[in-house]
Protein backbone atom coordinates (compact mmCIF):
# COMPACT_ATOMS: atom_id res chain seq x y z
CA UNK A 1 0.00 0.00 0.00
CA UNK A 2 0.84 3.22 -0.87
CA UNK A 3 0.99 6.05 1.87
CA UNK A 4 1.11 10.31 1.61
CA UNK A 5 1.41 11.88 4.98
CA UNK A 6 1.86 15.22 5.95
CA UNK A 7 2.84 16.47 9.36
CA UNK A 8 3.12 20.07 10.58
CA UNK A 9 3.02 22.54 13.64
CA UNK A 10 0.24 24.64 14.29
CA UNK A 11 -0.13 28.07 15.52
CA UNK A 12 -3.31 27.24 17.71
CA UNK A 13 -3.63 25.19 20.90
CA UNK A 14 -4.44 21.12 20.55
CA UNK A 15 -7.76 21.65 21.35
CA UNK A 16 -8.71 24.40 19.12
CA UNK A 17 -7.45 22.63 16.77
CA UNK A 18 -9.11 19.47 17.08
CA UNK A 19 -12.56 21.41 17.42
CA UNK A 20 -12.20 22.45 14.15
CA UNK A 21 -11.06 19.06 12.47
CA UNK A 22 -14.30 17.71 14.33
CA UNK A 23 -16.43 20.30 12.69
CA UNK A 24 -15.04 19.20 9.35
CA UNK A 25 -16.22 15.79 9.87
CA UNK A 26 -19.90 17.25 10.21
CA UNK A 27 -19.07 19.38 7.11
CA UNK A 28 -19.83 22.76 9.77
CA UNK A 29 -16.66 24.28 8.06
CA UNK A 30 -15.34 24.67 4.86
CA UNK A 31 -11.88 24.53 3.65
CA UNK A 32 -10.87 23.31 0.89
CA UNK A 33 -10.87 25.10 -2.85
CA UNK A 34 -11.55 22.74 -5.10
CA UNK A 35 -14.49 22.21 -3.50
CA UNK A 36 -17.67 24.75 -3.56
CA UNK A 37 -20.23 22.99 -0.48
CA UNK A 38 -20.20 19.82 1.94
CA UNK A 39 -23.12 18.05 3.68
CA UNK A 40 -24.00 15.26 5.66
CA UNK A 41 -25.40 12.32 3.94
CA UNK A 42 -25.46 9.56 7.45
CA UNK A 43 -22.36 8.88 7.97
CA UNK A 44 -21.06 10.58 4.85
CA UNK A 45 -19.52 13.81 4.09
CA UNK A 46 -20.82 14.71 0.35
CA UNK A 47 -18.39 16.98 -1.03
CA UNK A 48 -19.31 18.69 -4.43
CA UNK A 49 -16.09 19.93 -6.62
CA UNK A 50 -15.87 22.68 -9.11
CA UNK A 51 -17.41 21.26 -11.48
CA UNK A 52 -20.29 20.42 -9.93
CA UNK A 53 -19.16 16.06 -9.49
CA UNK A 54 -19.76 15.00 -5.64
CA UNK A 55 -17.40 12.76 -3.78
CA UNK A 56 -18.71 10.41 -1.14
CA UNK A 57 -16.17 10.63 2.01
CA UNK A 58 -17.33 7.85 4.70
CA UNK A 59 -16.77 8.79 8.06
CA UNK A 60 -15.19 5.92 9.97
CA UNK A 61 -14.30 7.11 13.30
CA UNK A 62 -14.40 10.51 14.73
CA UNK A 63 -12.28 9.89 18.36
CA UNK A 64 -12.40 13.20 20.77
CA UNK A 65 -10.16 11.68 23.35
CA UNK A 66 -7.13 10.42 20.82
CA UNK A 67 -8.25 13.52 18.28
CA UNK A 68 -8.15 11.88 15.15
CA UNK A 69 -10.52 11.61 12.41
CA UNK A 70 -10.48 8.56 10.12
CA UNK A 71 -12.76 8.29 6.61
CA UNK A 72 -12.14 6.40 3.55
CA UNK A 73 -13.26 7.48 -0.25
CA UNK A 74 -14.75 4.19 -1.97
CA UNK A 75 -13.63 4.23 -5.05
CA UNK A 76 -11.97 7.51 -5.49
CA UNK A 77 -10.22 8.16 -8.57
CA UNK A 78 -10.30 3.89 -9.36
CA UNK A 79 -8.58 3.44 -5.89
CA UNK A 80 -9.36 -0.27 -4.99
CA UNK A 81 -8.28 1.31 -1.26
CA UNK A 82 -8.79 4.37 0.29
CA UNK A 83 -8.07 5.17 4.10
CA UNK A 84 -7.26 8.69 5.45
CA UNK A 85 -6.82 10.05 9.00
CA UNK A 86 -6.31 13.78 10.28
CA UNK A 87 -4.63 13.38 14.18
CA UNK A 88 -3.67 16.10 16.08
CA UNK A 89 -0.85 15.94 18.46
CA UNK A 90 -0.18 17.47 21.43
CA UNK A 91 3.15 18.49 21.36
CA UNK A 92 5.69 18.20 24.49
CA UNK A 93 5.39 22.30 24.99
CA UNK A 94 1.82 21.90 24.91
CA UNK A 95 1.47 22.49 20.99
CA UNK A 96 -0.05 20.97 18.55
CA UNK A 97 0.86 19.30 15.24
CA UNK A 98 -1.45 18.39 12.63
CA UNK A 99 -0.60 14.86 10.50
CA UNK A 100 -2.63 14.11 7.73
CA UNK A 101 -2.10 10.63 6.32
CA UNK A 102 -3.52 8.69 3.61
CA UNK A 103 -2.79 4.90 2.40
CA UNK A 104 -3.94 4.30 -1.14
CA UNK A 105 -4.12 1.25 -3.33
CA UNK A 106 -2.69 0.77 -6.00
CA UNK A 107 0.61 2.40 -4.98
CA UNK A 108 0.66 4.12 -8.62
CA UNK A 109 -2.66 6.51 -7.32
CA UNK A 110 -0.59 8.01 -4.34
CA UNK A 111 2.04 9.46 -7.29
CA UNK A 112 -0.98 10.86 -8.99
CA UNK A 113 -2.61 12.62 -5.66
CA UNK A 114 0.89 13.62 -3.52
CA UNK A 115 0.91 17.33 -5.48
CA UNK A 116 -2.86 17.38 -5.06
CA UNK A 117 -2.69 15.81 -1.26
CA UNK A 118 0.57 18.43 -0.73
CA UNK A 119 -1.99 21.59 -2.21
CA UNK A 120 -4.65 20.80 0.03
CA UNK A 121 -2.76 19.91 3.31
CA UNK A 122 -1.62 23.72 3.37
CA UNK A 123 -5.17 24.65 2.79
CA UNK A 124 -5.91 22.29 5.77
CA UNK A 125 -3.31 24.31 8.18
CA UNK A 126 -3.94 27.83 7.04
CA UNK A 127 -7.73 27.15 7.56
CA UNK A 128 -7.21 25.39 10.98
CA UNK A 129 -4.68 28.39 11.99
CA UNK A 130 -6.78 30.82 11.18
CA UNK A 131 -10.46 29.68 11.90
CA UNK A 132 -9.89 27.16 14.85
CA UNK A 133 -11.32 29.04 17.97
CA UNK A 134 -9.63 28.90 21.49
CA UNK A 135 -12.16 28.06 24.17
CA UNK A 136 -11.82 30.33 26.59
CA UNK A 137 -12.95 29.69 30.29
Amino acid sequence: MAGITHSERLSVPPSAAWGFVERYTRSEVHIFSSCVGERQDGEYRIVTLADGSEVAERNVTVDPERMRAVYTVPGLLGAEHHHAEMRILEDTDGGATLTWTIDVLPHELADRLGDTYAVLFGELVEAVNARATVDRP
